[in-house]
């Protein structure tokens, strides 16, 4: 998107307008709407005749509690939010689904219905989601219109996802679920202080197998390493994720590289750390694997109480010995900012502030671990961000709020 909305803060909650045309996807609009309201968003919407072929207004009214827009000339509408106060009121409008008829108008720019007409008349963000059959979305003149409104400014096209479509074929065209919906929306808000950098993560646990039924490893949920990665994509950077086994679903436009033991970790992150501009080890990862495992489930009978460890390798120092503060490469090399995480149970600072300085991380980020204030799986996080001399600063809050407050507070390394 060319620009950006009026909001600095994604978490500010928004006034919403939904502009639904008549597809079939025009039923998903009901549960977006839904999760826009449950997060406190006020949504007013703004329906073509044909949508209302699919969902009546009376639902989108009772969802809302707002009168719903139908047509340009409708006096009672009117009397109530006319479509030029109802495009100044807007800090977002948001088109899903946008159907090819729709898109065509928008990108001529044509105002025969109360929703071209709110969509010229506002100064406010454009968010469009196409949906549609797969040919139609693939037709030429309709990749023309959709790249017409990327270049558009202050319009943000949301590319539809692949898969099983009402009409019995499988492509693209699908209206994505609302939580996708829902993070580009709030990106169209977010500024984006990390556009053009390429962030590597890595997140949750690692397993260690023992034999082919048991395992070494840890609590870690994957959660913070998630959120960080959204957080980064919301701020504009170009982000991969090196994943250890979780149930987490993966942030839209994030890519994501499954591994399961610390080996395999080590080897995904050092093949691809070259090329960022932030490497950032989240991940829970084992110290030590077993030094003999079976590819066998071995009987209870046959196992012994001890277990012969050998060390696995240190991703963190690995990475701080290559690129980390007090290394000096030459002046073309690209050196990757290296930040380090520290779950400790006790001293967490001073032994954070250790652990970066052994390991030659630019910057660590220190969490408790054990008793009540434990972060491992839970929603919300303290952490302490110590990077350099600056004094720590303390973040708390959900994790995605955390993860907001640590890219921003990161930022500003990146242009040293």
């Amino acid at each position: 998107m060319k620009g950006g909305g009026r909001r600095s803060e994604a978490t500010v909650a928004l006034k919403v307008v939904l502009g639904v045309s008549g597809g079939i996807a025009a039923y998903k609009a009901c549960e977006l709407v839904r999760a826009l309201v449950k997060r406190g968003d006020e949504v007013r919407v703004v329906m073509t005749r044909n949508a209302q072929e699919f969902v009546t207004p009376l639902t989108f009214q009772a969802l809302t509690q707002q009168p719903v827009g139908v047509a340009t000339f409708d006096a009672g509408y009117e009397a109530q939010i006319g479509h030029i106060e109802l495009a100044r009121w807007a800090d977002v409008v948001l088109v899903a689904p946008a159907t090819a008829n729709t898109i065509a108008k928008m990108a001529q720019g044509m105002a025969d219905d109360l929703l071209t007409t709110v969509l010229l008349a506002t100064r406010a963000p454009v968010v469009v989601a196409p949906a549609m059959n797969t040919q139609m979305y693939l037709h030429p003149r309709v990749q023309a219109n959709l790249e017409t409104l990327r270049q558009t400014e202050r319009h943000l096209v949301i590319e539809p996802d692949a898969g099983e479509l009402a009409c019995g074929e499988v492509g693209a065209g699908r209206l994505p679920d609302p939580p996708v919906i829902l993070a580009e929306l709030d990106r169209a808000f977010s500024p984006q202080r990390l556009q053009g950098k390429r962030v590597l993560l890595s997140a949750g646990p690692t397993r260690e197998a023992i034999d082919a039924a048991r395992f070494l490893s840890n609590p870690s949920s994957g959660k913070m390493g998630y959120a960080l990665a959204a957080a980064a994509r919301q701020l504009g950077a170009e982000v991969t994720l090196v994943s250890g086994p979780t149930a987490l679903a993966t942030p839209y436009g994030v890519t994501r590289v499954d591994v399961v033991s610390a080996a395999q970790m080590h080897r995904e992150v050092m093949a691809r750390v070259a090329s960022v501009d932030v490497a950032m080890m989240v991940a829970a990862v084992a110290d030590w694997r077993p030094a003999h495992p079976s590819d066998k489930k071995v009987p209870k009978s046959q196992m012994t109480p001890s277990l012969e460890l050998e060390r696995n390798p240190d991703i963190l120092a690995d990475l701080g010995e290559r690129y980390g503060h007090g290394r000096q490469g030459d002046g073309d090399e690209r050196r990757p900012l290296v930040v380090g995480f520290a779950a400790e149970s006790h001293d967490v600072i001073e032994r954070a502030r250790s652990k970066c300085a052994r390991k030659g991380a630019h910057a660590i980020v220190a969490n408790r671990i054990g008793g009540p204030t434990s972060t491992f799986g839970a929603e919300s996080a303290t952490v302490h961000l110590l990077a350099g001399e600056d004094e720590p600063q303390t973040f708390s809050g959900t994790k995605t709020e955390v993860a907001r407050a640590l890219w921003e507070a990161l930022a500003g390394h990146l242009q040293r």
